[in-house]
């Protein structure tokens, strides 16, 4: 389960309760797949970038299905490279 707080940050709850706190970088739409997904870091490891599915209900999902794995790794590696985020940088 997840909550989150503002913009920028998002609570994650483990299995057991655990409570994680990590900043969002930026989500994504893929309306062919109908999925959500939001790409979260530690701001303790800023360069660990994660990728989850969200549903409506605040609800996470690991992302395991290799061709989404692949779409996500573009889509960071072109969020990445966009000239306008890296003047914000």
């Amino acid at each position: 389960m997840a909550k989150i707080l503002n913009d920028n940050e998002i609570q994650i709850f483990d299995d057991e309760g655990n409570e994680y706190l990590y900043n969002i970088l930026f989500t994504y739409e893929n309306k062919e797949r109908g999925a959500e997904y939001v790409f979260v870091y530690d701001p303790a490891k800023p360069s660990d970038v994660y990728v989850m599915k969200y549903n409506d209900e605040g609800e996470l999902f690991e992302v395991t299905d290799e061709e989404e794995l692949e779409e996500a790794d573009e889509v960071l590696g072109a969020y990445e490279e966009d000239p306008k985020i890296n003047d914000i940088k």
